[in-house]
């Protein structure tokens, strides 16, 4: 039986709100589970390979993620966002899609070269060329990945991704290991895009996609995507260029150590970005649509993520230094201080204004999207710099800090204006977050003071002391989602009876 969605009818609220939670409850699993796998094979393939080949593959993955977001035109947001879901509509975004990842493989041959000479690594240009495949490769990729978010059904995207990337990594990791070559990383990229196109169109239920173009669908998508484009043009301009800039700033081998920081200190955060973008997302649209209140569902959807995001950066503001000298070898041990600048900045960046952005979005005004991207860059061209004169390279990550910060405020403005104010809310948790990773960051000077240097000790000392200041908003996050629960579930059978 089609599901009310499909058919046309509106879908019942608590329909909605428990999708959303299934939905979420994948979405997390899905990206803990890959970060789990890059995670095990960052531990190993750091012991196989020179610190320096991760420098060069920060620059190669800035390099193809500006040629993506520089061509975007707001595919998937299209997909998820827009009224039409026919087989026009969808093939025609296909085609577009297909043929953008073409474009973007032949552009990345000579502008490889351009690029490799500006930062005198001879070895980026065949890097780049061959990396370049995945954009091709992953122009293919079904709509259905797409469209099966629109209906909050994540289980089969999470899965298709996970299932990619863990193949893709298996492959490094061997190639690594026979080799020890730079290649190795390279191949992950190839191999994962080549499964998940595979996966998507064998297993993920949908339209079939074929070549087709429709002129009306292609307007449609190109005047939603104009402020996309914008948006995703800042937002490269916003996350990828601080590796740019810190490549003419310093070593391939210490970009490398930043590039193990910024990993470990974007994992939770991007869990819960990737929640906002996958779930909450698509639900704060169809409510959008609906004469539901959607303010009341932005606090109530929110809120979890900042509790969850909030314990994360205190976690990690406070114990940088600890989780990586329990990881890693002394090469990596800068990476520390790195993870805490990094990790304070991405609280504002990404958990406060990440969740702005995505009701912003769901409303149509990815004007404001664009301009919370094209602050924090206006935001790294003051700080980043001043940073850097103050205070050498650990000024610099401070300012690419603020940036994020500046970003912030201004998602705060324009969310505001649309009905969306929660400043209050934000200041009451960015305090607490600050208290909890100063105490976790305290234990563990104190355990130093008294001779205790195990770090598995100061581990379990920053985890606990961080945890029993959250442990509060837990036990109320707990009671809320059984509460809801509760409530959906009697939406549920009360729209069975009819009633």
């Amino acid at each position: 039986m089609e599901s009310s969605s499909e058919s046309g009818r509106p879908e019942g609220i608590g329909g909605l709100a428990s999708k959303a939670s299934t939905g979420a409850v994948w979405t997390i699993a899905g990206h803990g589970g890959e970060q789990v796998v890059r995670l095990a094979s960052n531990l190993i393939v750091t012991r196989l390979l020179l610190a320096e080949y991760f420098g060069l593959m920060a620059l190669v993955s800035v390099f193809l993620i500006g040629l993506q977001l520089f061509s975007d035109i707001g595919i998937g947001p299209a997909l998820v966002q827009n009224k039409r879901e026919d087989p026009g509509f969808v093939n025609t975004v296909w085609t577009i899609q297909v043929f953008r990842g073409l474009a973007l493989c032949a552009v990345a041959f000579p502008l490889g070269s351009l690029f490799a000479e500006f930062y005198d690594e001879p070895i980026l240009t065949p890097l780049i060329r061959v990396s370049a495949l995945t954009a091709a490769i992953r122009g293919f990729i079904s709509t259905s990945f797409y469209t099966q978010t629109r209906h909050l059904r994540l289980k089969g995207p999470v899965v298709v991704q996970f299932v990619a990337q863990l193949t893709g990594t298996i492959v490094m990791v061997g190639w690594a290991w026979v080799t020890r070559s730079v290649w190795s990383l390279v191949t992950s990229g190839i191999v994962a895009a080549l499964v998940m196109v595979v996966l998507s169109h064998a297993w993920l239920p949908g339209i079939r996609n074929r070549f087709h173009f429709e002129r009306r669908a292609a307007r449609s998508l190109f005047v939603f995507g104009s402020w996309i484009f914008l948006s995703t043009v800042a937002t490269f301009a916003a996350n990828q260029v601080d590796r740019l800039i810190f490549g003419k700033l310093t070593t391939m081998s210490m970009l490398g150590v930043y590039s193990i920081a910024a990993m470990l200190a974007l994992a939770p955060t991007q869990a819960l970005s990737t929640v906002s973008n996958r779930v909450l997302f698509p639900l704060y649209t169809r409510y959008h649509y609906s004469p539901a209140d959607l303010p009341s569902m932005f606090r109530t959807a929110r809120w979890p993520l900042l509790v969850l995001g909030g314990w994360a950066a205190a976690g990690l503001i406070g114990g940088g230094p600890t989780i990586i000298q329990l990881l890693y070898d002394s090469r990596y041990w800068e990476a520390g201080w790195m993870i805490q600048i990094v990790a304070a900045g991405l609280w504002f960046g990404i958990v406060l204004s990440g969740t702005y952005a995505a009701v912003v979005l769901a409303v149509g005004r990815s004007d404001w999207t664009a301009s919370m991207s094209f602050s924090k860059v206006l935001g790294m061209v003051a700080f980043i710099p001043l940073g850097y004169w103050l205070g050498g390279f650990p000024g610099a990550v401070g300012g690419l800090a603020m940036s994020e910060f500046v970003r912030y405020c201004v998602a705060v403005y324009g969310a505001a204006g649309l009905g969306f104010d929660e400043r209050r809310e934000d200041l009451v948790i960015t305090v607490r977050v600050g208290i909890s990773a100063l105490a976790g960051w305290s234990a563990v000077a104190c355990l130093t003071a008294f001779g205790i240097n195990h770090v598995v000790i100061h581990a379990s000392t920053v985890f606990v002391v961080v945890t029993a200041f959250w442990t509060a908003p837990f036990i109320v996050l707990i009671s809320r989602i059984r509460r809801e629960k509760s409530l959906f579930g009697r939406d549920a059978n009360l729209s069975k009876e009819g009633v």
